[in-house]
């Protein structure tokens, strides 16, 4: 089993210095190596629709020419032996060949001297999954966008690919330390401690708002990674869920849980910082101080947020086994609207609504949520069900009778009898599809089917 434990160091302004000085160096050097990974994809590529005619397409010998093919071994029982650099695909292996220049790097720029040999090479692992995910897809069959360059901003950690347990103890003073290698002893806030059993296996210090952190991976290979079998949903051991804005949760149950709108509330008080901002001089020392306002302010929303939903999970948990939930395509809820063109003229298409309506949607962060909701069941051994989220707000979920409303409307009136709360009734919708494992389409078609069975009995 695998965990991930996060402390707070508090670094001395020398190892504050050393740590900013290491950051510009990786991030100096990813971008250099993502920019030979570039080099060489652009050259070993062709457009399908600007493929030359005229000419004939550069050889791929030619192009491999002004890269490392093959290497010379200078260490063990195969020292003095040459070894390719292709891999099974025919491409060439560059996370080799980039790790294996990392020597030529020392004596070029000798200040790369200073970084540890771990942290120089997690950040050609680094580029490795960036440039991987970009080309070959995951399990999903998704792949990532082209990779970027990294700003100064956008670059703030770097990891020690080996760590021991022995590396965090007491030092002379009393005070919990962690030790890193060419940078010395730095105290830590040790909150919790490790677990037995547990060994570390990388650390990785983070840059954040209000201080340094590091990122710690423990593992324990005795104890199994425990997949909790689903549990079947019922009556009784479930609750749906529709997640919304006017309440951030509404339950099967008829109980409703408020939206906290974080961000909503914080609102004027960023603003005003950024006014602020914007009066300064850029990179001046008032700019940096607001600067580090805002971010500290954005930091502690966050965490509020996700505070929050940690403790509305266990809640949430405590009444059910099983969490029923619309199987929502977030991405899709906060895109643009579509442009209106009327007469070869654009018209007015209702976006500035959409970007209010997008901003709540990325305050409350319900696909957060969903991922904590998941992480919840699966450490109290509980379960959470998908649903297909089509209709469940346009049907009624005692007839299934279709009651069309537009985004303003919040109550619900059926010609059944049923008047209950628009997300109300969506959780009760949700709930009857979770336990009967299907879609709206399919409990219609077996609601009629049973209706025509009983008529033809009574005939």
């Amino acid at each position: 089993m695998r965990l991930t434990y996060k402390y707070r160091l508090k670094p001395t302004k020398e190892q504050i210095t050393t740590f900013g000085r290491w950051l510009d160096l990786a991030r100096r050097q990813y971008n250099f190596r993502l920019g030979q990974r570039f080099i060489w994809y652009e050259q070993t590529r062709s457009r399908v629709d600007a493929c030359p005619l005229t000419c004939s397409i550069v050889p791929v010998e030619e192009i491999n020419s002004s890269f490392p093919t093959e290497k010379v071994l200078s260490k063990g029982k195969r020292k003095g032996k040459k070894v390719s650099y292709f891999g099974n695909n025919g491409h060439l292996n560059w996370a080799d060949i980039q790790k294996d220049d990392l020597p030529n790097t020392k004596k070029l720029f000798p200040e790369y001297k200073q970084l540890h040999s771990q942290v120089l090479q997690d950040v050609i692992a680094r580029v490795e999954y960036a440039f991987s995910r970009f080309l070959f897809p995951d399990k999903n069959g998704k792949t990532s966008g082209r990779p970027r360059f990294k700003g100064k901003h956008y670059y703030k950690s770097f990891t020690y690919a080996q760590m021991s347990r022995k590396d965090i103890y007491r030092n002379n003073r009393g005070r919990n330390v962690v030790k890193l290698s060419k940078i010395g002893e730095v105290e830590l806030v040790l909150h919790r401690q490790i677990p037995d059993g547990f060994s570390v296996k990388t650390g990785t210090v983070i840059k954040e708002a209000d201080s340094w952190y590091i990122s710690l991976v423990l593992e324990d290979p005795t104890v199994p990674n425990i997949e909790v079998a689903g549990i079947q949903p019922t009556e009784k051991n479930s609750i749906g869920i529709d997640l919304g804005l006017e309440f951030y949760a509404a339950l099967s149950t008829e109980e409703t849980i408020e939206n906290p709108r974080f961000l909503r509330k914080t609102s004027l008080r960023l603003a005003k910082l950024q006014q602020k901002l914007s009066q300064r001089k850029k990179f001046s020392k008032p700019w940096q101080i607001i600067k580090r306002k805002i971010a500290k302010l954005h930091q502690k929303i966050k965490r509020q947020r996700l505070d929050f939903q940690f403790k509305t999970a266990y809640q949430l948990f405590e009444k059910c086994d099983v969490l029923i939930v619309e199987d929502l395509t977030l991405k899709n809820l906060i895109r643009r609207n579509k442009p209106k063109i009327e007469n070869g003229l654009y018209v007015p298409n209702n976006q500035a609504q959409k970007s209010g309506l997008n901003h709540s949607l990325c305050d409350a962060a319900h696909g957060q949520f969903v991922k904590v909701l998941e992480f919840i069941a699966w450490k109290l051994g509980k379960s959470i069900t998908f649903v297909d989220p089509k209709g469940t707000s346009q049907h009624c979920n005692s007839c299934l009778s279709k009651v069309p409303k537009n985004l303003s409307d919040r109550w619900h009136e059926c010609t059944c009898g049923t008047s209950i709360a628009r997300d109300i009734n969506s959780a009760k919708l949700i709930k009857r599809l979770g336990t009967e494992g299907t879609d709206i389409a399919s409990l219609k078609n077996a609601q009629s089917q049973l209706a025509s069975r009983s008529s033809r009995s009574v005939v």
